[in-house]
């Protein structure tokens, strides 16, 4: 198959540029394409990019990092190019097979639900320098910073604060490090987050991220956490899984 391109978004948001390709790049080849890839789409809503490789029902970020959000977007492409509802592949930043369930809900929008069997999702409480308390989870292809309180709006804010903590903790060697401000509504679980990753050195207040539900519903025990976009994605942990399922759309 030849080189494709579109943009899938998760719950609203945070989309994915994907490129359809015949055979795996090189590591390199991933960072540099990738960031090339991610930039071209960035004013139709990319905040990250990767790279299908069919055959090899694998999914590759450009930094090799996780991504939840990712993860469910390649799923709706293995699904249309296996026709098959239930599609199994590897991604990045994971060491396990993930496991999809893909339900066509239109033309362009779907309803995905991946498992990430034995998935790690260990949390440290920490105490930040402002004396702010946190919790580190570790996902292994990504770590978030997870603090209840009062997000930073204004973008100078949160990048000096994301760049503090990952300093602070010592983070900056990681493949990707998120900052995530979670608040409580009387129904709800309101999240911010804000990424970086490594390798391709982007930096995002993401409108909806996958990864970051999952740390939030780690620390809050809580099953659905309301994204900067206002919609939802479903969190559930199963003994020995992480499942996260949400509304995807495919924009080009």
């Amino acid at each position: 198959m030849g080189i494709q391109e579109t943009l899938i978004t998760a719950a609203g948001g945070n989309g994915t540029a994907i490129r359809i390709i015949d055979r795996p790049l090189t590591r390199l080849e991933y960072e540099y394409e990738g960031k090339a890839l991610g930039e071209s789409m960035e004013n139709i809503g990319a905040e990250q990019a990767g790279f299908l490789v069919l055959d090899d029902k694998h999914f590759e970020m450009a930094g090799g990092e996780f991504c939840g959000n990712a993860s469910r977007a390649a799923a709706v492409l293995f699904s249309k190019a296996m026709d098959s509802q239930e599609v199994s592949f590897t991604v990045s930043g994971f060491s396990g097979v993930v496991n999809a369930d893909v339900s066509k809900q239109s033309d362009n929008r779907y309803d995905v639900r991946c498992v990430f069997p034995a998935m790690p999702t260990d949390v440290q409480n920490v105490t930040l320098n402002n004396g702010q308390s946190a919790a580190v989870v570790d996902l292994g292809g990504i770590v978030h910073v997870v603090i209840e309180g009062d997000f930073p709006n204004d973008p100078d804010d949160y990048t000096a604060a994301h760049r503090s903590i990952t300093e602070q903790l010592k983070l900056g060697e990681r493949d990707a490090v998120g900052v995530v401000w979670f608040a409580r509504t009387d129904d709800a679980i309101l999240m911010y987050p804000v990424v970086w990753v490594k390798a391709i050195d982007t930096f995002f207040y993401e409108t909806s991220c996958g990864s970051g539900t999952i740390a939030v519903g780690r620390v809050t025990g809580a099953s659905s956490v309301v994204q900067p976009t206002g919609k939802i994605i479903s969190v559930e942990f199963p003994e020995g899984a992480v499942v996260l399922e949400s509304e995807m759309e495919t924009i080009n």
